[in-house]
C-alpha cells in the first residue's frame, strides 16, 4: 500500500490542529489533530505537533491565516471549531470536578451488587493521581478521533469514570472485648485511576491508537523518560558510581547519575523512578549539592518535588521544578530563557546553569542537564544526569543552543544557579 501523504491532506490537517490551537490551545489542538490524522501519519504528526503546538500562542492563532488564507470571523466552519476547541479546554480545565461524583457513582454501583444485609457499613477510599492531565488529554482526543464539535464537557465527563476502576471485599470488623465484643461486616471499597496503560487496555486501543496517543502526550508533555540507549549502558546503568566531584572549572561540582544504584530504583512519585524520569530532582541535586550542601542526593529532591506538585505522572518533571525547588534549597534562580550569551556569562562568574534540552545527543525527548563550565575555545562542560561519559566531554555553544528546548516556560530553557548572599 502507498503510504506516502500528499500535500493536500498534509494541508488539511494542519488547519484542523491551528484552527484548534487558535481557539482551544494545546486541548484543542489535540482534539484537531485527533480529528485529522489517521493511524500511518503517527511518525508524521509528532513532529507536526511539535512545530505546531509548541510555538508560541500567538503564532499558533495567526496560523490559519498565514497558511491558508482563513478569516478566523469570515468562515462558520472556524468559528464553529474554535467555539468547540474553546469549550472543551474549559471542560479539561474543569475535569477534577467530575471526578468526585465518578468516584461516587461508582461506588453506589459496586453496592448494588449486594443485599445490604450482607454487610452493616460502608467504606470508600481513593487513591487517585496515577494519570496526568497531557495523558488523558492525549488518550480522550485518540479514542474520539471525530470532529472535534462532538466532544464535550460530556465526553470529558464520561473519560473521567472510564479510568476508574475499583476493588471490593466485605471485611469482619470486631470492636470491644469479651463479652462486649461485637463483629460487624463492612463492605470496603477501593476507587482508584487507571494508569495510562490500563486505560488504553480497557478502552481495546489497538498499536496505532496507542502509538497516536503517546505521539499527542509526548508533544504536551514533554516527556523524560531516559531511552537506554542515552544512558551509560551496559557496565554502568545501575551501578554505583561513588563519588565523582569535577574539578576542572571554577566551581568543584558534585555528579550524581540518576540510574546509580543508590537511588535509581527509588520511586519518583507513583508511576515513576528517580532512573526512568528523574533527570530533573538529579539536575537539581548536582547544583545544589555543588553550591548549598553537598548531603543533599537524587533520593531527597526528587522527594520533595513529587510531594509539592512538580512531577507529571508518567512523564517527568515540569519545568518549575528548577526555579522553584532552587529557591526551596537555598538557590537564587535566574531564568535565562534562550539567551546563550547570559548562559555563558553566568558560567564565567562561577554560576550553574540548568538547561532542558529537546531531541538531540543528549536525550530522545526531553532530558534535564547542567552546564558547569566553559573551556578556553569557548566549548561548554555539563554534568549529564544520565551519562558521565558525556560529562567528561565538551560540546559546543552552538550545539547546546541549538538543541535546547525553544519553548520558555518557568524563565527557561536556561536558569542560572547560585548560592543565596
Amino acid at each position: 500500500m502507498n503510504r506516502d501523504i500528499n500535500a493536500a491532506r498534509i494541508g488539511a490537517a494542519i488547519a484542523n490542529i491551528s484552527r484548534g490551537a487558535a481557539a482551544g490551545g494545546l486541548y484543542g489542538a489535540a482534539a484537531g489533530a485527533a480529528k485529522s490524522f489517521l493511524p500511518e501519519l503517527v511518525k508524521a504528526a509528532g513532529i507536526l505537533l511539535a512545530v505546531l503546538i509548541l510555538l508560541p500562542l500567538l503564532v499558533l492563532t495567526a496560523l490559519p491565516n498565514i497558511l491558508f488564507g482563513f478569516g478566523g470571523s469570515a468562515s462558520d466552519d472556524i468559528i464553529s471549531m474554535n467555539n468547540s476547541a474553546e469549550a472543551l479546554g474549559t471542560a479539561y480545565d474543569s475535569a477534577d470536578t467530575y471526578t468526585q461524583p465518578a468516584i461516587d457513582s461508582l461506588a453506589a454501583d459496586t453496592q448494588a451488587l449486594f443485599d445490604n444485609t450482607e454487610f452493616d457499613s460502608i467504606e470508600v477510599s481513593q487513591n487517585i493521581g496515577n494519570m496526568d492531565k497531557h495523558w488523558f488529554i492525549a488518550i480522550t482526543s485518540a479514542a474520539n478521533a471525530q470532529e472535534l464539535s462532538v466532544m464535550d464537557a460530556s465526553t470529558v465527563e464520561r473519560m473521567t469514570k472510564e479510568k476508574l476502576t475499583s476493588e471490593w471485599a466485605i471485611i469482619p470488623v470486631t470492636t470491644g472485648e469479651g463479652k462486649n465484643a461485637e463483629t460487624s461486616n463492612v463492605l470496603k471499597i477501593d476507587v482508584r485511576d487507571l494508569t495510562p496503560s490500563e486505560l488504553m487496555d480497557k478502552l481495546g486501543f489497538t498499536q496505532q491508537q496507542r502509538d497516536w496517543a503517546t505521539a499527542i502526550y509526548e508533544t504536551l508533555a514533554e516527556a523524560q523518560s531516559l531511552d537506554y540507549a542515552y544512558s551509560d549502558g551496559d557496565g554502568y546503568y545501575g551501578t554505583d558510581y561513588g563519588n565523582i566531584v569535577f574539578t576542572d572549572t571554577e566551581t568543584e561540582v558534585v555528579y550524581y547519575n540518576q540510574t546509580d544504584a543508590r537511588w535509581g530504583g527509588q520511586a519518583y512519585g507513583k508511576t515513576g523512578t528517580i532512573a526512568r524520569s528523574g533527570c530533573g530532582p538529579t539536575a537539581l541535586a548536582i547544583a545544589v549539592a555543588s553550591l548549598v550542601d553537598d548531603s543533599v542526593t537524587p533520593i531527597e529532591v526528587a522527594r520533595w518535588s513529587a510531594d509539592n506538585g512538580y512531577y507529571a505522572e508518567g512523564s517527568g518533571s515540569y519545568r518549575s521544578l528548577i526555579p522553584d525547588g532552587g529557591e526551596h534549597y537555598g538557590l537564587t534562580v535566574t531564568g535565562l530563557g534562550l539567551d546563550a550569551e547570559q548562559a555563558v556569562e553566568s558560567l564565567k562568574q562561577g554560576k550553574l546553569v540548568i538547561a532542558i534540552m529537546a531531541k538531540g545527543h543528549f536525550t530522545k525527548q526531553g532530558h534535564f542537564i547542567v552546564l558547569r563550565g566553559v573551556t578556553t575555545d569557548g566549548n561548554i562542560l555539563v554534568a549529564d544526569p544520565a551519562s558521565v561519559k558525556r560529562s567528561g566531554q565538551t560540546w559546543p555553544l552552538s550545539l547546546i543552543v541549538n538543541e535546547a528546548k525553544r519553548s520558555s516556560g518557568s524563565g527557561g530553557p536556561f536558569w542560572s544557579l547560585e548560592k543565596k548572599g
